[in-house]
């Protein structure tokens, strides 16, 4: 099945308009159309903008519409994005100067995001947030322990 917003409404490019004049040509040597039809017809595939206008050229001829490989076939959504756990372990490791305790949740929360999933947005986040946790604490059992 065909998407809506896909085919007739793509732009045609120049290699498109020639492989329709060069049908156009062989529909012509094989008796398909008469000589004005080709005039009008071969004007209308030089100057088609779109698949449709390539399409009314070559109406009633053997004709395949232009491919655009690059194109998927389907709408993808875009994956899922997981942001949250790396940026909230460094916000908690800088709020870690305020006071110590949010530094312990700043690692644990950077260490989950880091160990959850590979394809994650926030992984500089994490290992930033894993580290600022590990200063603080690392200061906060220092003034702690003298």
């Amino acid at each position: 099945m065909e998407p809506q917003w896909a085919g007739r409404h793509f732009l045609v490019g120049d290699a498109d308009r020639e492989r329709a004049v060069e049908g156009l040509k062989e529909s012509f040597q094989a008796g398909r159309i008469t000589p004005e039809e080709l005039s009008d017809r071969m004007g209308l595939a030089l100057s088609s903008r779109t698949a449709a206008d390539l399409d009314r050229a070559m109406a009633g001829l053997p004709w395949t519409r232009p491919s655009h490989p690059n194109l998927p076939s389907y709408y993808q959504p875009p994956g899922r994005r997981q942001r949250g756990m790396g940026i909230a372990a460094f916000v908690l490791g800088i709020l870690g100067f305020l006071c110590g305790i949010t530094a312990v949740p700043a690692i644990v929360l950077g260490v989950t995001a880091l160990a959850t999933g590979t394809e994650r947005d926030d992984k500089g986040f994490a290992v930033a947030g894993i580290a600022v946790g590990v200063v603080w604490v690392a200061l906060f059992g220092w003034y702690l322990l003298s």
